[in-house]
C-alpha cells in the first residue's frame, strides 16, 4: 500500500533547511505536487500529475506550507491535496488543490466481456499496461476461490474491487443437510435460501418439508441443523 508523507514544505525553490514564506498559490500548488510525487516515487512506468483545481487565494505571508495525506484510495484518478498554513507551529489556515492522475503500471485487462458471479478461472484476461489510477492492479494468480461480483466489460482494468469469495454456500445452492440424533447422522438435500461461509447460519428448505430450517455452514455444500 502506498502512504503519503506528510512534507513541511520550503521556499519555492525548496531548499533544503529553509522556511516557505508563500505569498500566492503557486507555492501552495507546488507543495501539493511535490508530495505526490514523492509518494508515486518510481514504482509506475509512467505519470501524468495534471492540476485540476487551484486555490482562490494564497497563503499568508510568514507561513510554512505542509501538505497533508490524501483521503481515501491512492492512487486513483481524481484527488484533491490540502495544504495546510503554519505560523508559530499552529494552523492558521488551508488550501486544497484538485489533480487528475495517470500512472501506467504493468497489469491485466479483461479480455471480453463477463458477467457477475462468475468464477475469476472461468474470466478471460491478458497482460497490458494499465492505469494504476483507475484502480489497483492484480494478477489471475490473486483471485483463487473468488468470482466477479458485477458485470464487466473487455479492456477495463482487473481490480480486486472487481471480485468477492465464493461462498462455502450460494443463495438458491443445492446444499447437503446434515441432522445428529444421538450416535445416528441424518443427512438429506436442501436449497440455501441465503449465502453463507463456515460458521454462518442459513436458512435451508429441505425436500419435501413444508418449513425451512436454520443450518450452520461446516464446509462448501454441507450445513448441519441447528437444534
Amino acid at each position: 500500500m502506498i502512504r503519503f508523507l506528510t512534507f513541511l514544505v520550503v521556499p519555492l525553490a525548496f531548499a533544503a533547511g529553509s522556511v516557505a514564506k508563500a505569498a500566492d498559490t503557486d507555492a501552495i500548488v507546488a507543495a501539493a505536487r511535490a508530495s505526490v510525487e514523492a509518494a508515486l516515487g518510481g514504482r509506475y512506468a509512467s505519470v501524468e500529475l495534471t492540476e485540476a483545481g487551484r486555490p482562490a487565494v494564497g497563503a499568508p505571508d510568514g507561513t510554512i506550507l505542509r501538505a497533508m495525506p490524501v483521503a481515501g484510495r491512492f492512487p486513483r484518478e481524481r484527488f484533491t491535496v490540502d495544504v495546510q498554513f503554519l505560523r508559530g507551529g499552529r494552523v492558521v489556515g488551508k488550501a486544497s488543490v484538485g489533480f487528475a492522475l495517470h500512472a501506467g503500471a504493468d497489469g491485466w485487462v479483461y479480455a471480453r466481456d463477463a458477467h457477475g458471479h462468475e468464477d475469476a478461472g472461468s474470466v478471460a484476461m491478458e497482460r497490458r499496461t494499465v492505469d494504476a489510477a483507475r484502480g489497483t492492479p492484480v494478477s489471475p494468480d490473486e483471485l483463487s476461490g473468488m468470482r466477479l461480483r458485477r458485470n464487466v466489460r473487455a479492456g477495463q482494468t482487473v481490480a480486486m474491487t472487481d471480485f468477492e469469495r465464493i461462498p462455502d454456500v450460494d443463495n438458491r445452492q443445492p446444499v447437503q443437510l446434515r441432522a445428529a440424533f444421538g450416535e445416528i447422522t441424518v443427512e438429506s438435500a436442501g436449497l440455501a435460501l441465503r449465502a453463507g461461509n463456515r460458521g454462518d447460519v442459513v436458512t435451508v428448505q429441505v425436500d419435501g418439508a413444508t418449513a425451512p430450517v436454520k443450518a450452520t455452514v461446516v464446509d462448501r455444500g454441507v450445513a448441519e441443523l441447528v437444534r
